[in-house]
């Protein structure tokens, strides 16, 4: 009996193998490529329109972003906006209605929707993490999913809104934000690496949910040998997966590496928000592409957050506090809403007192910390042969340890995580103004040292407000397309 069965298991892969040789496509798979992240016109830009929710107790009124956006970008970049099955997705239309009869050079509407198969209410705000976005030979979208199966992703129709558009299953964790691509090589993000569930790959009997992370809390000298072999291999995948014709690059992987043999690595997946790790290993948080300079060197913007301290640090404690008492008014005058009512100046004021718990003080030893690993993120990139320009920065240093509410939210000033344009003569940024003058002063002055115009939206309500070190994005709340696209027939009538 076990003899019949060894031969029939063996009839039946000789007769797979076969099949696999013969039935195998004659022609050849088309070629993906990683779009970049900087070089090219922006042609589309890809929001999700969710309840603001995602931290608790907090409202994000996104519809800031996407008019501010649809006012100071050119009027031929198109918008597509993902809505949920609820009321909210109506309450997004009713929002942009006045930018309703505005029309791109192709007579199609500018701001289109995509229903997705969610309640907005369960909606992920990052419009950058969930996909990767790729072409290929033919200049078809390719889309490839990168959310594990949370609602709402897989999106699967987005072929409603674009014509020829592939979608493919992904097998990189959610974080694809992390991730930054040129027209020659692409960054990757410490934390897309660390922050993979090893656990299917590395053994059935392993812990559940195991992660490069959580190995490294745990791991001793003897094994990191083999650890390397794991983190390496995962850095394969992703190369081989995103862009195997493109260099890789993992700034912070030297760093890491000589922490853990020092037994000094303390940060695991669970704590990374909390610890400063997050705008450490996150490239979104810390690194922003720009051009190719006279030398022939493509330049690189990357965090200082020492220089933020800076700033910080020359402040009397009666200038700090009048910075953080203005805080308040620009949320309100933003649109800081609960529940779709406005919320008022001295509410927000009472809530978050940032004055009271000395919001920019706090944030001075953490900006510290991280800007020495920032430094050497810097360091290590201008060795590589790239061009350094240090944008300012300042980390949130109000933890939301006690995890009560968001009585604890407090406020990281990012700049790196910005919209590029480079093309032509062209040397464009989009980026965020929180109110605090000297410190938006100083970024934009930064990026215009460097040959760049500066566009300035507002982005204290969407990109600052956060219990984390590291804030949220406009980067992040966008995904961009820089290559001209076919619209589907719904919208080319």
């Amino acid at each position: 009996m076990k003899r019949s069965k060894f031969y029939y298991s063996l009839i039946f892969g000789i007769v797979l193998f076969l099949a696999t040789i013969f039935l195998s496509p004659l022609h050849p798979v088309a070629e993906h490529h990683l779009v970049s992240n900087v070089d090219g016109k922006i042609r589309v830009i890809i929001l999700h329109y969710g309840d603001g929710g995602y931290y608790r107790g907090m409202w994000f009124e996104e519809t800031v972003l996407f008019r501010e956006l649809l006012d100071k970008m050119d009027k031929d970049v198109g918008f597509v906006i993902l809505v949920g099955k609820d009321y909210k997705g109506d309450i997004c239309k009713q929002k942009l209605k006045s930018y309703a009869s505005q029309k791109l050079p192709d007579g199609t509407p500018r701001v289109k929707y995509l229903q997705v198969d969610v309640k907005t209410s369960r909606f992920y705000p990052w419009a950058r993490d969930g996909y990767f976005i790729l072409t290929n030979e033919n200049n078809d979208l390719v889309i490839q999913d990168s959310g594990f199966n949370e609602p709402p992703f897989p999106i699967t129709n987005f072929h409603e809104v674009f014509e020829n558009v592939i979608v493919r299953a992904g097998y990189i964790h959610r974080g694809g934000g992390n991730i930054r691509c040129t027209d020659k090589e692409f960054f990757v993000g410490m934390d897309t690496i660390l922050g993979e569930d090893v656990t299917s790959r590395w053994g059935y009997f392993s812990p559940t949910d195991q992660t490069l992370y959580s190995i490294a809390r745990e791991i001793k000298k003897e094994g990191i040998d083999v650890y390397k072999q794991r983190f390496d291999a995962h850095s394969r995948l992703i190369h081989y997966l995103l862009a195997p014709n493109k260099k890789m690059i993992i700034p912070g992987k030297e760093i890491f590496f000589s922490k853990l043999e020092k037994q000094e690595f303390t940060f695991t997946k669970k704590s990374v928000h909390h610890t400063g790790a997050q705008a450490a290993y996150h490239t979104d948080v810390y690194l922003g592409l720009g051009h190719i300079d006279k030398d022939g060197k493509r330049v690189l913007f990357v965090a200082d957050s020492n220089m933020g301290a800076d700033i910080v640090e020359k402040m009397t404690p009666d200038q700090r506090r009048i910075v953080e008492t203005r805080m308040p008014g620009v949320l309100a005058a933003e649109g800081f809403k609960a529940a779709e009512i406005p919320v008022t100046r001295e509410q927000i004021a009472q809530r978050f007192q940032w004055d009271k718990r000395k919001l920019l003080d706090q944030a001075l030893k953490p900006s510290k910390e991280v800007g020495k690993i920032l430094d050497q993120f810097a360091a290590h990139l201008e060795s590589l042969g790239y061009r350094v320009v240090r944008i300012p920065c300042l980390v949130n240093g109000l933890g939301n340890k006690e995890d009560k509410n968001d009585g604890f939210m407090g406020l990281s000033f990012n700049y790196s995580n910005v919209l590029v344009e480079v093309y032509g003569t062209v040397k464009k940024v989009y980026l965020p103004q929180f109110g605090f003058e000297q410190l938006d002063e100083a970024a934009v002055k930064a990026y215009q040292g460097a040959g760049f115009q500066t566009v300035v939206i507002k982005g204290l309500l969407t990109n600052a407000l956060t219990p984390r070190h590291s804030g949220a994005g406009l980067d992040c709340m966008t995904s961009e397309i820089r290559f001209p696209v076919r619209w589907s027939k719904e919208y080319s009538k």
